[in-house]
């Protein structure tokens, strides 16, 4: 692939995708992470004499506009990072009316590219008209490039194309860390699906020698071995699929280590909560988090471990008393990683969300913006919007 620094930008309009698609509140910005990752890319642009003209998406609109989507929110706190000033365009297909003022301000913002359906079934006709904003594309959103989509693929094949710094980071960052010789290795998995990632536990469970299984996709497991899960969050149309990724994992010599306790509630805004143990009757109650036992075990496995990946939080962090896995274990990886005990890699956009609210995010050896394109690199997928850039 190409990078900023291979391209000659004096005077050249830039499209730059990238993904600021942050969490937004009544207009408050959650968490600005992935705006300031955004930045470095942007500002080499303008250094070079280019014009950044911005593109990204917010949210699933479905190809029509949605006011609580538009990317005119975060205008402000991406000047705030920038440091520059950004003209805003609320319609991409009116260029011939922005394209003389391009160069007014610093850069550019077009309107949230999913609001228009050519977006995400790459509408050649879309991507003509995007193109237009362009002399040159840069990709800076490797947590999109999993997607076939016009403002991913699209304009990597009509233009002349190359890498963002955060994109060529990411990349080297987790090829550094998933390809390094150091063990033994674990792999922290949690959130609500386990279909959305069985292929990545299968993946892992060739490449590391323990899988720490948390959060509602734990109950699916549970509720495949024959274990009472209450009225916890499962996936039944996926129990022998669990079943079968068990098994697998014991042919490839990988140690899978469930939830042996929990916290348990009837609902889960309960605000207190009950330990129960793994054989005990759970019936009117959920499961939100692991229970001390677990937490102790999950602990041990990672003071043994050299390397530790992490993506999906392992409780229902956002509504305490059932962050307190997800806070212990991050506190405890944090701890080894500045000690240099271990090297730990962190992807997803909850996982990350997760470690932000116990303040245990910059203590990590790698943190990976993306969610499901980390999820896919780990499968061994190639992805469509890396494969756009190197051809």
């Amino acid at each position: 692939m190409k990078t900023i620094a291979d391209m000659e930008l004096q005077d050249r309009k830039v499209l730059v995708r990238v993904d600021i698609n942050v969490p937004i509140h009544n207009g408050i910005v959650g968490d600005e992470t992935r705006i300031a990752r955004a930045v470095p890319s942007i500002n080499q642009i303008i250094e070079k004499g280019g014009h950044p003209v911005i593109l990204s998406h917010l949210g699933r609109p479905k190809g029509k506009p949605v006011a609580d989507l538009s990317l005119a929110q975060l205008v402000k706190p991406f000047e705030k990072h920038l440091g520059k000033n950004i003209q805003f365009c609320p319609n991409i297909d009116l260029i011939h009316g922005h394209s003389k003022n391009l160069f007014t301000k610093s850069a550019t913002l077009l309107e949230n590219v999913r609001f228009y359906p050519g977006e995400t079934s790459n509408d050649p006709e879309f991507v003509t008209n995007l193109a237009r904003w362009g002399d040159a594309y840069c990709n800076d959103a490797f947590s999109a490039s999993h997607r076939n989509h016009a403002s991913i693929v699209g304009l990597a094949r009509a233009l002349p194309c190359f890498a963002g710094n955060l994109l060529e980071t990411e990349i080297e960052n987790i090829d550094r860390i998933l390809q390094s010789d150091v063990g033994p290795s674990t792999a922290i998995i949690g959130g609500a699906k386990i279909s959305t990632k069985l292929k990545v536990l299968a993946n892992l469970s060739k490449k590391v020698d323990c899988l720490l299984i948390g959060g509602a996709m734990a109950n699916t497991i549970l509720l495949a071995q024959g274990y009472e899960v209450g009225s916890s969050l499962v996936e039944k149309d996926h129990l022998q699929t669990a079943l079968d990724f068990l098994k697998e994992a014991e042919l490839n010599a990988c140690k899978v280590c469930i939830p042996k306790d929990f916290q348990v509630a009837p609902h889960i805004n309960h605000g207190t909560s009950t330990i129960k143990r793994i054989d005990t009757n759970l019936n009117g109650m959920g499961i939100f988090d692991l229970g001390p036992e677990t937490i102790k075990t999950f602990e041990n496995v990672i003071i043994k471990s050299k390397k530790v990946l992490w993506n999906g939080p392992l409780g229902a962090f956002e509504f305490p008393p059932f962050d307190n896995s997800t806070s212990k274990l991050g506190n405890l990886l944090a701890n080894r990683t500045k000690s240099g005990d271990i090297i730990s890699l962190i992807g997803g956009g909850d996982t990350i969300a997760a470690l932000v609210k116990s303040n245990h995010l910059e203590a990590m050896s790698f943190v990976s913006t993306a969610g499901g394109a980390f999820i896919e690199y780990m499968e061994g997928k190639e992805l469509p919007g890396i494969n756009a850039l190197e051809t």
